[in-house]
């Protein structure tokens, strides 16, 4: 990844290189979601473990993104929004979430963070960073990752707390730590606290046996 200025490089490498940190790129008006448009959270027991059900991919800036037809999201366009309140519908609410910021182009990354992020600093460092470097084109396919499992550390229905796995082409492998919140009438995507220097993103060597799996299209 690209050095930033000294005084938002720690802020852009843990939140911008979510999913994609060994690509070269970083790589509504916000309008609301009504509650009529979100899924609403079921009464089958929670399950951490449990595969999202009905699951398609669709392509966003040469990723393929997971889209339960149960768990969401509902609404897709520039932003993705309408998820479960449910452990699946968390898991798909990070994966989309991050994917998306970390790849939506110069005139819709602004829609993109109202709709997905936690106001507050993170969100505020990483609008300041964000400002400062262009995307103007999709992921090099040579290095966009594929999502692969997440694996779920906690969930209650107001927070969740999970790591999601990507492969490269190189066979290399990441475990990502994201949070979201339920807020709202959805679940958002908190950003780590810029002054805890927290590392998000790791090399493993594999992904975990009771990790859940996702077999995005080849």
């Amino acid at each position: 990844m690209r050095a930033k200025p000294a005084h938002y490089a720690q802020t852009f490498v843990s939140a911008v290189a979510v999913l994609l940190v060994s690509s070269a790129v970083l790589a509504v008006s916000a309008c609301g979601v009504s509650d009529d448009s979100v899924p609403k959270a079921t009464t089958t027991p929670v399950d951490p473990g449990r595969t999202p059900a009905d699951v398609h991919w669709e392509n966003y800036q040469g990723v393929q993104l997971p889209v339960g037809s149960h768990d969401g999201p509902s609404k897709l366009g520039t932003t993705a929004a309408g998820f479960s309140r449910t452990p699946q519908g968390a898991a798909l609410a990070a994966i989309n979430h991050s994917t998306r910021l970390s790849l939506a182009p110069d005139g819709a990354w602004p829609q993109v963070a109202a709709i997905s992020l936690i106001s507050g600093p993170a969100k505020d460092s990483w609008v300041l960073a964000r400002a400062q470097v262009s995307i103007t084109a999709p992921a090099n396919p040579a290095v966009a990752p594929r999502i692969t499992a997440y694996k779920i550390t906690a969930y209650t229905p107001d927070r969740t707390d999970l790591t999601v796995y990507a492969t490269y082409s190189d066979a290399s492998i990441t475990a990502t730590s994201e949070t979201v919140l339920w807020v709202s009438e959805d679940w958002r995507l908190l950003l780590p606290d810029p002054a805890a220097k927290t590392q998000t993103v790791q090399s493993v060597p594999s992904v975990p046996a009771d990790a859940v799996k996702l077999e995005p299209p080849k």
